[in-house]
């Protein structure tokens, strides 16, 4: 029977494409329409709704009561956030990868400087 190791990061591929699916949810959070909800709310008894076309990512709670409704939505602002996290992630991880071949190239550099001097001069 073959064990899997379920805490094992995702390759490289995986984890950029699950970063870019989370981005592009957080985006619909943010900057999503909330018409089809309106639309959805205001229909009459009876009206026709095009139902598996609305676009209700954002929503999180709708009622209707006698002469009332009410609408939540997913706040825009904790989506925001999230995003802004996300970019400031992603620039961390770029400066430290900038970083990290920088000091390697210092180092090769350094050692390469240290192996000239212990070479003969050239006649």
């Amino acid at each position: 029977m073959k064990e899997t190791n379920e805490t094992a990061a995702p390759p490289a591929a995986g984890r950029e494409s699950l970063r870019r699916t989370v981005e592009e949810g957080y985006r619909r959070l943010a900057f999503g329409p909330v018409g089809d909800a309106v639309r959805l709310m205001l229909a009459e008894e009876g009206d026709w709704v095009d139902y598996p076309h609305l676009d209700l990512f954002n929503v999180a709670e709708l009622r209707r009561g006698k002469g009332t409704m009410e609408m939540k939505f997913v706040s825009r602002l904790e989506a925001l956030d999230r995003l802004a996290q996300l970019a400031r992630e992603e620039e961390s991880g770029g400066l430290e990868s900038f970083c990290a071949a920088l000091g390697q190239g210092a180092r090769a550099l350094y050692q390469g400087k240290e192996g000239e001097a212990d070479a003969p001069a050239p006649e």
